[in-house]
């Protein structure tokens, strides 16, 4: 297979997916596309357990029929085209089919399941949310719990409805059957109507609203389709949830155009340790031709035994969430010898994917794969936009139909946007194919004295040490260099890691001496977000509270100093209480690190 597209090779591939998107352009007409044609065939595989020797199958027809249940139900309760349904509740039959309905025939707001109360409820009233949907009372994860007697805190929330997590679909216990097709069907959505609400960043605070519309979504689940190649036969195991565009947009829709067939590995996904242990025999069980996840998620399948699986059906695993690095691709496809893992790069702001390695081509080492159809990417360096190929390094840009049209409530300066293009806020370079290589988030880079530091590189290094499952360097604190390299690394099951050895090990393996990292500290468990992405964040917190402890050891040995850094509106600070007595040499050891800080006398 060749690495990239030739002119012709590209304008097929865009006419292909601008016909599709002309047909069906609102998510309800390209579910019903794929969907209508094979109303026998299995839509939605539920395992309500890892090896569940029974999983709830729903048909094409049987869900098509469900959806237009549910949109019945969603008029009885007064929600019209116009009006928001937020829903705070894992992947499951019953949120599949309130989630795709409610996108169809009204607006969605996916709710992230690690959002505080506080920002659950800045978000209801933000975009003025009518019903809110979440499992059950006492069901695992307590987001009922979390949520109970909102209303209270959001006028515009008139009720809060429960949904089982056992495979059925209802509604605080009303049971929604399938309603056959009867001629009476609403008319389609206007493709730029409003969809979807989807927050990004942020678990505690107010996040950013990315409002996508019919086209949006439709075109990016276009893009990810074709890339993958995505056809009736294929059986889709989605462990990513659907509050994110992986789980809605790159996965799940996709398979639900080209009337595929999606698995999901009970509510939890890969947070569940059974799905993780039994990975490769629930590929081989339920027929999984195309699989992946997040770099984590492909760690942790790289651990599960094959043992007699067979993995004959499995054509393609594709990667997202950041570049996956080379060394757990290696012990990845260790365990399944298949071409490669496929790279996915995504936003979003975007719909999801930007990039993909289509199944048709070859991976490029270290790339994140070619511009999905109808995307364009260019990199912005100073004021200059570089098409490509074979480009400098600089900020990756973004457009087509699939990009959004600003984040929801912002003004119009703070909108990510330069000469029509979006920005990223990623670094990379086009490549001599066309292809995208994406060399960090501008705010991941560690600055030490001036000199740019890209942590994939520490990264790299550690995980080629023996043990090591998972590795993330990031910037801490420094009075003289403004920051410098730690790296966090978290030993696979089983395995026992010398520090001092790997401190070594790294310190020879990184090239250039800025880049050695000054910490390397052992964890028991990496912080990830809700879709198993390492939680940078919460690593700068750790790292400028080791910097600020030390600084204050240094200054007052023998007194008690505590430390906590957070982030907040203003980025990363740090709060320190102390003695009276040590107020103010506190206040100047502090004052030389280049973090804002707080000083509290007890």
């Amino acid at each position: 297979m060749k690495p990239g597209y030739d002119a012709s090779e590209r304008a097929a591939l865009n006419a292909k997916a601008q016909d599709i998107l002309d047909q069906a352009p609102d998510v309800g007409s390209f579910i019903r596309r794929g969907l209508g044609s094979r109303p026998d065939a299995p839509t939605f595989v539920y395992l309500r357990t890892a090896r569940d020797p029974a999983p709830v199958v729903t048909t094409a027809g049987e869900f098509l029929g469900l959806m237009r249940a549910t949109r019945a139900w969603l008029r009885r309760e007064g929600i019209g085209p116009d009006d928001v349904v937020a829903i705070l509740a894992p992947n499951c039959t019953a949120t599949a089919v309130i989630y795709w309905t409610a996108m169809s025939s009204a607006v969605v707001l996916p709710i992230n399941l690690l959002f505080s109360r506080e920002a659950i409820a800045a978000l209801v009233n933000a975009v003025g949310a009518k019903l809110m949907v979440t499992p059950p009372p006492g069901a695992p994860g307590g987001l009922y719990e979390k949520v109970e007697g909102l209303e209270a805190q959001a006028p515009t929330l008139k009720r809060i409805v429960a949904l089982p997590l056992d495979g059925r679909v209802a509604f605080d216990g009303e049971t929604i059957a399938p309603s056959p097709e009867d001629g009476t069907d609403e008319p389609a959505a206007a493709p730029d109507k409003l969809a979807a609400l989807l927050p990004t960043g942020g678990t505690t605070g107010a996040p950013k609203i990315v409002p996508l519309t019919h086209r949006n979504c439709v075109a990016a689940s276009i893009g990810a389709m074709l890339a993958a190649g995505v056809g009736p036969s294929d059986r889709f195991l989605v462990a990513l949830p659907m509050f994110h565009v992986g789980g809605a947009f790159c996965t799940s829709l996709p398979a639900l155009g080209a009337g595929g067939s999606i698995v999901i590995p009970t509510a939890a996904g890969f947070r569940n340790p059974e799905v993780a242990a039994n990975h490769w025999a629930i590929v081989a069980e339920q027929k999984v031709t195309l699989g992946g996840g997040v770099p984590t998620m492909i760690a942790a399948a790289a651990e599960a035994p094959v043992g007699e699986a067979d993995l004959s059906r499995l054509r393609l695993c594709i990667v997202g969430g950041s570049i996956c690095p080379p060394e757990i691709e290696r012990r990845f496809l260790a365990r399944w010898p298949g071409d490669c893992l496929r790279q996915i790069y995504g936003m979003t702001e975007f719909g999801g994917s930007i990039t993909q390695t289509p199944y048709d081509r070859s991976q490029e080492p270290g790339s994140a794969g070619l511009p999905v159809a109808l995307a364009e990417t260019a990199v912005l360096v100073g004021d200059e936009i570089h098409l490509g190929p074979s480009t400098p390094i600089g900020e990756l840009l973004h457009r087509g139909p699939q990009t959004f049209a600003g984040y929801y409530g912002r003004s119009r300066e703070s909108q990510p946007f330069f000469q029509g293009w979006l920005r990223s806020g990623d670094l990379g370079r086009i490549g001599q194919h066309g292809e995208i290589y994406v060399t960090g988030r501008a705010k991941d880079l560690i600055i030490r004295g001036g000199h740019n530091i890209d942590p994939t590189g520490i990264e790299d290094v550690a995980l080629q040490f023996p043990g090591v499952g998972l590795a993330a360097a990031v910037g801490r604190p420094d009075a003289y260099a403004g920051e410098t390299p730690m790296l966090f690394v978290t030993p696979a099951p089983g395995a026992a890691i010398d520090s001092a050895a790997l401190a070594d090990f790294v310190a020879a393996g990184v090239i250039e001496p800025p880049a050695r990292p000054r910490v390397v500290e052992v964890i028991a468990d990496m912080p990830v977000t809700s879709v198993g992405k390492i939680f940078k964040p919460r690593l700068r917190e750790i790292a400028a509270e080791s910097a600020a402890r030390d600084a204050l050891a240094a200054a007052l040995p023998g007194v008690d100093c505590e430390v906590a850094a957070s982030h907040g509106d203003g980025g990363l600070s740090l709060t320190a209480r102390v003695p009276a007595s040590a107020f103010e040499v506190a206040r100047a050891e502090l004052g030389k690190l280049p973090v804002a800080f707080e000083i509290l006398a007890r």
